[in-house]
């Protein structure tokens, strides 16, 4: 189950790839106040997008300017802290001006760890319809939608070799229908709930067995008297490991069983898989993998089995630059079917950015993202590309 196993992750996996990246430590910015650093920024942007309306055919392409401030928070006390963020986005099209909009969103975490348990609480929400590409783990739709998650996890030493992770969570995903426009999307209300057990192997290897119950209540009109409930069971088992103290790694796979409208069961394998290696002082690798079955965002009354693979490669040549490469493949297809025929879509999305420490408080970007939709469907079929550079300042 992608939201069970995901909060369980924050538990039970270390990343490696993250420290690499960094181009400034949080000790070297913002304002201190005893335990509490405060770092506001803005970031200016210049995009060029190929095909605004993810279309078919007749694409428009057009220049986007965007300004976004922001701030970011971090609370450290003697074994618990909270780090936060908040950020406001405005995006002005140059062409197409109906097409301006705003953006904001916040997030906050709070986390504890003591000798034998550790707690992660976490809340998060977005408006947004930009940003959707599938290798930042979007859908990519591109269109406006508000995203409100509620995370927590617990985990507990059972003893020196076992350990047992509970965690739940809730999620509300909404899209702005512009009937005009665009066909309609399906968002939903979600919650879930885990249990998982992880007994040591070796001194680095643990064994892990992991389940867990999904509900979604999608916002798909009922038809043929279908519900608008849909349940979802996994059991998975695997292996997590500290292989060495530059490579991480946690491998599951098992099996699902899908009750779509609580009207017919889908049953099949699923896997979540996470990877983190650091090569070098200069060189780091990360992968990641899921599959899971969730109702359609883009048909009513129907079931899609999602299968996601992403891949990354960060380069940092000297301290003040790094560089990033990042490759991402999703697949949805149809599995509940209310139509003659169903279809399957690939989406691949391929990204290369570089950044660059001008000063201690400012640092440039460019990249280059080109993503492109395969389908049974022609008429879903697109590709696009964007082109981006812009300055960050911040404190």
């Amino acid at each position: 189950m992608k939201m069970t196993m995901k909060v369980s992750g924050l538990l039970t996996c270390a990343g490696l790839v993250g420290a690499l990246a960094t181009t400034a430590s949080a000790a070297d910015r913002g304002f201190q106040f005893n335990n509490l650093n405060i770092s506001p920024y803005v970031n200016l942007q210049y995009r060029y997008d190929s095909n605004v309306d993810s279309a078919h055919r007749g694409e428009f392409d057009d220049s986007i300017l965007t300004v976004t401030p922001g701030v970011d928070l971090k609370y450290k006390g003697n074994n618990w802290g909270l780090d936060g963020s908040a950020f406001y986005g405005y995006d002005m099209y140059m062409k197409y001006d109906e097409l301006d909009t705003h953006r904001w969103g916040e997030r906050l975490k709070l986390w504890y760890d003591g000798e034998r348990w550790k707690l992660v609480l976490g809340e998060r929400f977005v408006h947004t319809k930009e940003s959707d590409s599938i290798i930042d783990g979007g859908r990519g739709y591109w269109r406006e939608r508000d995203q409100i998650q509620f995370t927590g996890a617990l985990s507990y030493d059972l003893s020196e070799v076992s350990r047992m992770t509970v965690d739940a969570a809730y999620s509300q995903l909404d899209y702005k229908n512009d009937s005009k426009r665009y066909a309609p999307l399906y968002g939903w209300h979600e919650w879930s709930a885990g249990l998982e057990f992880a007994r040591r192997l070796t001194q680095k290897t643990n064994w892990v067995l992991a389940g867990g119950v999904q509900g979604y209540e999608s916002d798909n009109a009922t038809r043929n008297g279908l519900k608008n409930e849909s349940y979802a069971y996994d059991i998975q088992g695997g292996i997590s490991s500290r292989a060495t103290e530059r490579i991480t790694y946690r491998l599951l796979a098992g099996v699902s069983w899908f009750d779509y409208a609580t009207d017919d069961i889908n049953t099949g394998w699923i896997y979540t898989a996470n990877l983190n290696w650091l090569l070098s002082q200069k060189w780091a690798a990360s992968f990641s993998g899921s599959s899971y079955y969730q109702p359609s965002e883009s048909k009513a009354n129907q079931a899609n089995k999602i299968y996601s693979l992403s891949g990354g490669l960060t380069y940092r040549p000297y301290k003040r630059l790094t560089t990033t490469f990042n490759l991402a493949w999703r697949r949805e297809e149809d599995e509940y079917k209310t139509y003659q025929y169903d279809h399957h879509t690939d989406v691949l999305a391929a990204r290369i950015r570089a950044n660059y420490q001008l000063a201690r408080y400012a640092s440039v970007f460019v990249g280059a993202e080109y993503s492109e939709r395969f389908s049974d469907n022609s008429n879903s079929e697109y590709d696009r590309y964007i082109l981006s550079t812009g300055l960050k300042l911040f404190y």
